[in-house]
């Protein structure tokens, strides 16, 4: 005995088709907010030497800020920082120069820091990610044109802020050594937690 008519089948049928378009939706949304990295490209190697040189590149620059800041104070290491990142970028072109890697932000300290195109579609997306309470994630695109990274920087050091954080942040000295080497700055106005920037890799 036949228990479900032709209408009751066809209805289950369309609820169960239903049932799995969500449940794929949803495994996709998990899969986009979830993982850390987003891995769009399959070129294993020139991945794996960017994100090697974008490490290399953080871990020195925060080295050299340290450094400077215990030993002659946060004006003098404000000087290093705008001298060892340029340094370190015009390096890594010397040694490869297929290779372009920099810091960028959407409201830069250096003028020349200002995202591209397809960096300021990734700051975006993070804002979104951040927005559902989810940090931004290191992305990786692989394009004909070649491989391109943009790797999150969050401020979590308090130590940041005292180039970087609201008025009472920011000693008198340290705002008018800013004002002299940046005079366009807009790096200010941050707290702990923030998305500062990034490090973009193209190859």
């Amino acid at each position: 005995m036949d228990t479900f008519s032709t209408d009751s089948k066809k209805n289950l049928r369309q609820f169960l088709i239903g049932k799995n378009l969500l449940a794929r939706a949803l495994a996709f949304f998990l899969f986009v907010q979830f993982f850390i990295v987003c891995d769009r490209g399959q070129n294993q190697e020139k991945k794996e030497i960017l994100l090697k040189l974008i490490g290399d590149f953080q871990v020195d620059l925060q080295k050299n800020l340290q450094t400077a800041i215990q030993k002659q104070g946060v004006v003098a290491a404000l000087e290093v920082c705008k001298t060892i990142s340029p340094q370190k970028e015009e390096e890594i072109k010397q040694e490869f120069p297929a290779i372009k890697i920099r810091r960028v932000s959407e409201k830069p300290r250096n003028p020349n820091h200002k995202p591209e195109e397809w960096e300021a579609r990734i700051f975006k997306e993070w804002a979104e990610a951040i927005q559902t309470g989810m940090p931004p994630y290191t992305v990786i695109l692989s394009e004909p044109s070649g491989i391109k990274i943009l790797k999150p920087i969050v401020l979590e050091n308090p130590t940041c802020l005292k180039c970087h954080g609201g008025p009472k942040d920011i000693s008198p000295g340290v705002a008018k050594k800013i004002a002299e080497l940046y005079p366009n700055d807009q790096a200010t106005g941050y707290k702990l937690g923030d998305l500062r920037g990034a490090f973009s890799a193209t190859w």
